[in-house]
């Protein structure tokens, strides 16, 4: 009997064991296929150049001030620091920042507070890539609430996009703008196929062999379709900067630092567009592989008039100057918002400014306010180096956060105090 009773105890413990252990090949196995997934990321979207190329929109370091960077990639998905390798890049941002959406109040795993879907959706983060960003991992629809007002006829938008390598081929995103009355008509009007509202739609499908399509389409132009673009492609390239342009009827689309479109009659005159709005075909959510993935997008107002700012006001504000993380480097998709201001001085030759460097409140002060001052020697520099100023003419400053212009306690108004000024002398 007590030969028995040991022999069931021996096999339970065995059992026990035996459960743990297989508990933990299974956690083990969860664990490499997790780390698969963020590499099938990573190695598609990790700089190639040494040192920190950290790229966010905002955020609180040690070091300083994280100032108005986005990733910057070419066709190829490299890292670019030429600033003339985007010499077609004319877009210029919006006057003042309305919207600037980088998730960073959200909690990882969790879906966005202030945004509104039926789908599935979630925040993560993504080695190699810095910052959140919204995977959207079911079909669907998926906007900020916040977003309410009318947009005047005079807007920018710009929004980085990512692609797994499972989407390639049978998925599609869709960035819409465009008029809706309620939370109905937006999941409604927001797919790739519905053009009968006042709209501007553009979608992006990336192709694993061969190259993606890329379509656009609006009420007063109906939807038509580029084939072969090669800017999209997984996992060659996942990652690509859409950078949207409205000027009244006027549409311009650019991909990274290429302008693929520019329609003068996109839209009808006074047409009042009210929801910026996502929608994700195809997403394959059991792979858990098929994900498109958005973050730092930045929705601007108002036509840049640097002319009339700095030759009548006597001063000009530019959030189009972009920089790598904690670094004067300037971003190559600055070269638009630099080649604004170096016409106007080479148009008025006989003008003198000073360039003054700006950051939010995040950060050490001292290190924000000599980053604020490298970055306008920097600018100085670039003007000089790329676009023929004499740099006799430009005198540099830094006031760090000293000299908010909004309120640096939403992420909307950091956007606004990160800037560069021209004051005319």
């Amino acid at each position: 009997m007590k030969k028995a009773i040991l022999l069931l105890g021996i096999c339970a413990v065995a059992s026990t064991t035996q459960a743990q252990l297989f508990d933990r090949i299974k956690n083990k196995v969860q664990q490499k296929v997790n780390e698969k997934i963020d590499k099938t990321i990573d190695d598609v979207t990790a700089p190639k150049k040494k040192g920190d190329q950290g790229t966010t929109n905002s955020g609180n370091t040690t070091s300083g001030e994280t100032t108005n960077t986005t990733p910057a990639a070419d066709n190829s998905g490299t890292a670019n620091t030429d600033i003339k390798s985007y010499s077609r890049f004319d877009f210029v941002p919006g006057e003042k920042i309305i919207m600037h959406e980088n998730f960073a109040q959200d909690a990882v795993g969790e879906f966005p507070g202030q945004w509104n879907t039926r789908s599935g959706a979630e925040i993560v983060t993504v080695s190699n890539r810095p910052g959140k960003w919204l995977a959207m991992k079911q079909d669907g629809t998926f906007y900020p609430e916040y977003l309410t007002s009318n947009l005047p006829d005079n807007f920018t938008l710009q929004v980085d996009v990512m692609a797994s390598n499972g989407i390639a081929g049978i998925g599609m995103l869709t960035i819409s703008m465009l008029k809706a009355a309620n939370a109905n008509e937006k999941f409604d009007l927001a797919t790739d196929n519905q053009v009968s509202a006042p709209s501007f739609k553009v979608s992006l499908a990336p192709k694993s062999s061969g190259d993606g399509f890329f379509r656009y389409s609006s009420n007063v132009i109906g939807s038509n379709t580029i084939n072969g673009m090669p800017v999209f492609n997984v996992p060659k390239k996942n990652y690509v900067r859409v950078s949207l342009w409205r000027q009244k009827q006027r549409v311009r689309v650019y991909l990274d630092s290429t302008k693929i479109l520019d329609l003068p009659r996109a839209l009808d005159a006074g047409t009042l567009l009210n929801t910026l709005a996502f929608n994700a075909y195809a997403p394959d959510y059991d792979k858990k592989d098929g994900t498109f993935y958005i973050s730092n997008i930045t929705l601007a107002v108002g036509a840049p008039d640097t002319r009339n700012k700095l030759m009548t006001e006597g001063k000009f504000i530019s959030h189009g100057i972009l920089f790598d993380t904690n670094s004067d480097q300037i971003k190559p998709e600055s070269y638009g918002a630099l080649k604004d201001i170096a016409n106007v001085l080479t148009e008025n030759a006989a003008v003198k400014v000073k360039i003054v460097g700006h950051t939010d409140a995040d950060g050490n002060d001292k290190l924000n306010l000599d980053l604020s001052k490298r970055r306008a020697d920097a600018v100085k520099a670039a003007l000089g180096k790329d676009f023929g100023i004499d740099v006799a003419r430009l005198e540099t400053d830094g006031k760090g956060k000293t000299q908010p212009i909004d309120n640096n306690n939403t992420e909307v108004g950091k956007a606004n105090n990160r800037r560069v000024e021209f004051i005319k002398l």
